[in-house]
């Protein structure tokens, strides 16, 4: 064996272990991203729903049907 190869495989194993947690580092923010991605996604999910109901009772309270039965109740309290 080399007598350089001594001090450096000596000096490889903090090198390794630096990358690795840089490494390791990484995947823990990119885990922590796509977390966020799938909270946002939920969000807007909710946020769609929510818009595709106002607009049926949009669509509900403007149609003549809403009026007409508007004025059968006012005409069924008198």
């Amino acid at each position: 064996m080399s007598p350089i190869l001594v001090p450096l495989l000596a000096l490889s194993i903090p090198i390794v272990a630096i990358v690795l947690r840089a490494v390791q580092r990484l995947q823990d923010i990119e885990a922590i991203a796509q977390a966020r991605r799938g909270q946002q996604d939920q969000r807007f999910r909710c946020f769609d729903d929510l818009e595709r109901r106002v607009t049926q009772m949009e669509r509900h309270v403007t149609s003549p049907e809403f009026d007409l039965n508007r004025k059968l109740n006012q005409l069924a309290q008198r």
